[in-house]
């Protein structure tokens, strides 16, 4: 372990004497070996643990320009050219690693190092273009640079390009790999190339005294220093802190991730304001913190609240300069430290920021292990779409040079660092670094294009940006309860994506508007079966009759009526009969266990069940009333045709069906006749017509029958049903659907898989086929589109708590790579919601709990007040 004032070299004053109090508390006091020049005839030098694994690397993918370093400083004042080709080489002459390559010695990779190497400086002048087109030609040849690949064995592995731009302008390109630079690097070759052409181009020799080591004595003095106990005791704490953590962190990303990464990126950035910046500085300071560890604590919640994790692994870069004689070196020093955080317990930020400081401490005072050892010795699995131990960076940065910080400013020198070229190049899911000036604090993340949109990326900004000032305001509150979301992005979420008002006849109930319809086309077929059809003055009598007997009965406003009968023209006379007597249907699909039909009976209180002869034979025991609608049609016929007076309200129950039970006891659901009526009616997702042949392919116990009925019976559409049997062979299905002339039809997402798979044409006769109730598999979305499909076809959702649908989507619009059917936007008044656990909504893309509200929402669980309030609450949402 490094002496302490040498590991804490790279930091400021306060951060040093923090640190230092903080680590003295622990009773860390243990010093290495010092690091001196090693044996120059001892051979070819060994590679550092850092080198070792960009080494393979690149074994694995050669010509890669993946771990390139590209820079560029301008020259605002004429320039002397070979002064500045003299400046370049000295530095050359004086890091050893400049002039190194690499090869396999012995099957051993080892480094190469010349004795001379000559770099040339190649000039480009574009100042002989106009001012736009100098610019774009500028812009081409430095990201052009920036992609350009290296040879690690014939190397050089340093490149220099001078564009003139013009006699006072020049830009200096240079490209490393990332195998003999790192950032700091960077910093050590510009005070170097500012102070030498400061001397050269005056004729003066260079002021820079000979460097004591090299990057090739630190490679030999890591390796025989990182051994025996010190590697052990390393280890040993690694191990522990990594005991037990997620491989993965599940960010929620645009696109599938893919087996192989291309590691093709893109990069975005924000800017806080000066006032956010002191406030956090400020809160660092209280907290006895470093700036570093209060943003990262930030960013934790950040991806806290995207995943839902708890235990939350990031990495963050570290120079690796912890001892005084590697400041000065050009080379790959950089390590990463693993950063494991618990948030486990909603914590307020002030106590998370007490964690992350505990964690950060902790993995400076073991920052000795390299993470390529570290992975060799923890190995875990691998995944060859992610990378180890983490997938997220996170690092501060400073602008102020640190190695201008080191070595002090060099004056009179017109060179400045340009805007780095972005490479499109992502070497994590995300790589967020923070930079730190008088400016304020910007916030740049790197991310992989492989998994992110740059739209995904925009909001995730925000939303970083947003979470900082709220930190920055009251770092008091727990992590749940800071918002993430922008005004304008709620106003969208909350308010406009849930304007979906329309008018419909929200105050009639559903036998009122069937009769409105009868006395619209009387002489139209309502419904046929089996060669048998009746037109809607007839199905009308004819429920007046059942209704009539069923209030005889003692049927009225809130009675339940059972109905347990196959598909057919009596079931549809026997809901349409227990509406018009006032009371609400329960279907009883006459498939069903005895024992299901038995608890619903007894649980619902039916006090009539509407069936036939042989079905009623069949049923558990029970003692309710039996109407058997073919045995006793003789005396029913004998009832008054004529419509009844009106009895119930639209918020009287319509029907009660009952969940399956998956998740437990099966629940009666109340609907209302509202709830159906926002279904079917002046709807945003069909417009059903007249001259329309609905199916229904539907057992009435299946909430889809909801649509299949009242979608055709309100709108003067004839319903055609099919009976079981035909759905079992797709191509006789198919055959059906034509010759039975069907127009709209809805079908269960497994039978619409089946019917696709197998004869994909089957639907093109169809103006709109429906279907739901699974998960869709895209595959057979396509296989319907590309073949014959219909003129509409929508992927429709809800649960039975919101009357068959809540949403739909145009499967039409699917992307063509999407492995996912989205369940898209809602129903005519109805609001979607995805919320936290606190009932606040998440960013787009984030994973939360659908909520659904509006006019389609039941009226509850059936005899289950105390679970009706836990799952049916107040919008908040709403006035």
């Amino acid at each position: 372990m490094s002496n302490l004032q040498e590991r804490i070299a790279g930091l400021s004053p306060e951060k040093r004497e923090l640190f230092l109090r903080l680590l003295q508390k622990q009773g860390v006091t243990t010093s290495p070996l010092p690091i001196v020049p090693r044996k120059r005839d001892a051979g070819h030098a060994p590679l550092s643990f850092a080198q070792q694994r960009l080494w393979f690397l690149d074994q694995l993918e050669p010509g890669s320009s993946f771990y390139n370093i590209f820079d560029t400083l301008s020259f605002d004042a004429p320039l002397d050219a070979l002064a500045l080709e003299q400046s370049l080489n000295e530095i050359v002459r004086r890091h050893e690693v400049l002039r190194t390559t690499f090869a396999e010695v012995d099957g051993q990779p080892a480094q190469v190092i010349a004795t001379d190497l000559r770099l040339p400086l190649r000039v480009i002048d574009v100042s002989t273009l106009a001012p736009l087109e100098r610019d774009e030609e500028a812009a081409r040849l430095s990201t052009e640079e920036a992609r350009r690949p290296f040879d690690l064995f014939n190397g050089p592995l340093l490149r220099a390009t001078l564009l003139r731009l013009s006699d006072e302008v020049y830009v200096l390109m240079l490209s490393m790999h990332h195998i003999i630079s790192d950032a700091w690097s960077l910093d050590v070759l510009s005070l170097e190339l500012r102070t030498l052409y400061e001397a050269f181009s005056v004729g003066k020799p260079s002021p820079l005294p000979e460097l004591p080591i090299q990057y090739a004595d630190f490679a030999v003095w890591q390796r025989e220093w990182l051994q025996g106990e010190v590697l052990e005791e390393q280890l040993d704490y690694w191990k522990k802190q990594l005991a037990g953590a997620p491989s993965a962190l599940e960010l929620p990303t645009t696109h599938p991730r893919p087996l192989v990464p291309t590691y093709n990126g893109a990069t975005q950035s924000r800017t806080l304001s000066v006032s956010v910046a002191n406030s956090l500085k400020e809160l660092s300071q209280r907290e006895g913190a470093t700036l570093f560890m209060t943003m990262l604590a930030a960013f934790n919640v950040l991806l806290h609240r995207y995943t839902h994790q708890t235990d939350i692994v990031v990495g963050s870069p570290l120079a690796g300069r912890n001892r005084a004689e590697t400041e000065a070196l050009i080379g790959f020093f950089i390590n990463t430290l693993v950063m494991r955080t618990d948030l486990s317990g909603d914590p307020s930020f002030r106590e998370l920021l007490g964690r992350v400081r505990e964690v950060t401490l902790g993995a400076y005072a073991h920052q000795d292990l390299p993470f390529e050892k570290l992975v060799e010795v923890i190995q875990p699995e691998r995944d060859t779409s992610r990378n180890p131990l983490f997938q997220v960076s996170f690092q501060l940065s400073n602008d102020s040079n640190s190695a201008v910080d080191a070595f002090g400013e060099a004056e009179e020198v017109a060179i400045e660092s340009q805007p780095e070229v972005e490479k499109g190049a992502a070497k994590f899911d995300l790589e967020v670094n923070i930079w730190e000036s008088e400016r304020g604090l910007k916030a740049q993340i790197d991310y992989s294009t492989d998994l992110f949109d740059d739209a995904s990326i925009t909001h995730m900004l925000k939303h970083f940006v947003r979470l900082l000032e709220e930190v920055a305001a009251d770092p008091y509150r727990r992590v749940s309860e800071f918002p993430l979301l922008t005004a304008e992005e709620q106003h969208r979420m909350l308010v406009e994506w849930n304007d979906t008002e329309a008018d419909y006849a929200r105050r009639s109930c559903l036998h009122e508007l069937f009769e409105a319809q009868v006395e619209r086309t009387p002489d139209s077929v309502a419904v046929s079966f089996a060669g048998e059809q009746l037109t809607y003055a007839e199905l009308n009598e004819r429920a007046n009759q059942v209704a009539r007997r069923l209030q005889y009965l003692g049927v009225q406003p809130e009675v339940l009526v059972g109905i347990c009968m196959e598909r057919s023209i009596e079931l549809v006379i026997g809901i349409l009969g227990i509406l018009k007597a006032g009371g609400a249907y329960v279907p009883l699909d006459p498939e069903y266990p005895a024992q299901r039909l038995s608890y619903m009976l007894k649980d619902a209180e039916v006090s009539v069940l509407l069936t036939e002869q042989r079905l009623a034979e069949t049923l558990p025991a029970h003692t309710v009333r039996v109407v058997c609608l073919d045995d006793e049609w003789e005396s029913i016929s004998e009832e008054s045709a004529d419509n009844l007076e009106h009895k119930a309200a639209a918020e009287n129950p319509a029907y009660v069906i009952y969940t399956s039970g998956s998740t437990g006891v099966p629940k009666g659901v109340v609907i209302t006749h509202r709830a159906v009526a926002r279904t079917v009616c002046n709807t945003n997702y069909i417009k059903l017509e007249a001259d329309d042949r609905v199916a229904q392919a539907s057992n009435s116990s299946f909430d889809a029958a909801t649509f299949e009925i009242w979608g055709a019976l309100l709108h003067g559409a004839a319903l055609v049903v099919i009976p079981k049997e035909s759905t079992l062979l797709p191509q006789h299905f198919a055959e059906q659907i034509r010759e039975l002339g069907i127009s709209v039809m809805f079908l269960t997402t497994a039978l619409f898989n089946q019917v696709a798979s197998e004869v994909p044409g089957a639907f093109s006769s169809l103006r709109c086929l429906l279907f739901g109730g699974d998960v869709a598999d895209p595959r057979w979305v396509r296989e319907i589109l590309k073949s014959d499909p219909p003129r509409a076809l929508l992927n429709m959702y809800g649960p039975t708590e919101s009357t068959t649908f809540a949403s739909w989507y145009q499967a039409e619009n699917l992307p063509a790579d999407s492995s996912t059917l989205s369940i898209g936007r809602p129903l005519s008044n109805t609001q979607l919601y995805i919320l936290d656990e606190r009932q606040q909504p998440v960013p787009v893309g984030v994973s939360g709990e659908l909520y659904i509200g509006g006019d389609g929402l039941a009226r509850g669980y059936l005899n289950h007040p105390s679970l009706t309030a836990e799952r049916f609450i107040p919008n908040p949402f709403t006035s």
